[in-house]
């Protein structure tokens, strides 16, 4: 049996389309690992069948037009294709320029083996930096579909911060791991605060450690733990 024909049966437990459209679906899928772009004239090339490459290329462009998914629908599948009972997530932004327009993505991934699965995504019609709210709603949805039990640890990079967003976590008994920047205020033993970098300056280059106890972060009293890059960040 070969990719496609084992993509075919496992799309069809999950998408109540037609046949054609499912085995679309599939080959366009095959067709991105074989030429790793997503340029449709160039996943027409891969794609299996004597048709002429004319002849796929209109096909995927009549399945983007007419075919509508929810995005609970590709979340669902994508979930299920893992091995996994609860799910390591990850948050982070995604930025390109198509031609002048610019698209700014928020996206939820489900890790695997060191690799981010795309499972819902919120475009922000703006530049820069995801708000709180924009991190709550995206949460909210993963939580509205798979429940709350179904996180295991959510990771995300510096630009995931604020009291808000800590507060929020926690109260929702979502397990972190955020990466925060070398200026964020920590607390010493003594309650006074400090950046983070402070505690940390000393270490050698490819070093870690961890605080001694839970120290006050952006509200919240979280475990700390830090080192120092090669390129000599925090």
């Amino acid at each position: 049996m070969d990719h496609t024909t084992m993509l075919v049966n496992l799309l069809k437990l999950h998408f109540g389309w037609h046949l054609a459209r499912i085995k679309c679906l599939a080959s366009i899928i095959v067709a991105l690992f074989k030429i790793k772009t997503v340029n449709l004239t160039e996943v027409a090339t891969a794609c299996p069948g004597t048709a002429e490459i004319e002849s796929h290329d209109k096909r995927l462009q009549r399945f983007f037009k007419q075919v509508e998914s929810k995005p609970s629908l590709i979340a669902t599948c994508v979930v299920a294709f893992l091995p996994y009972e609860t799910s390591t997530l990850s948050m982070d932004r995604t930025n390109w320029m198509l031609g002048c327009f610019n698209s700014n993505f928020l996206v939820l991934s489900v890790v695997h083996e060191g690799i981010a699965f795309p499972v819902l995504w919120l475009f922000l019609p703006k530049k820069g930096n995801a708000n709180t709210k924009e991190r709550m709603q995206l949460i909210d949805k993963f939580i509205e579909i798979f429940g709350v039990e179904k996180i295991d640890c959510l990771l995300g990079d510096r630009e995931c911060i604020g009291e808000t967003w800590f507060a929020y976590l926690p109260t929702h008994r979502i397990k972190f791991c955020l990466r925060i920047k070398s200026d964020r205020n920590l607390s010493r033993t003594n309650g006074i605060l400090a950046p983070a970098s402070h505690f940390f300056r000393r270490l050698p280059v490819g070093t870690s450690c961890a605080l001694v106890g839970p120290r006050l972060v952006c509200g919240q009293r979280l475990w700390v733990t830090g080192g120092r890059l090669p390129s000599g960040e925090y």
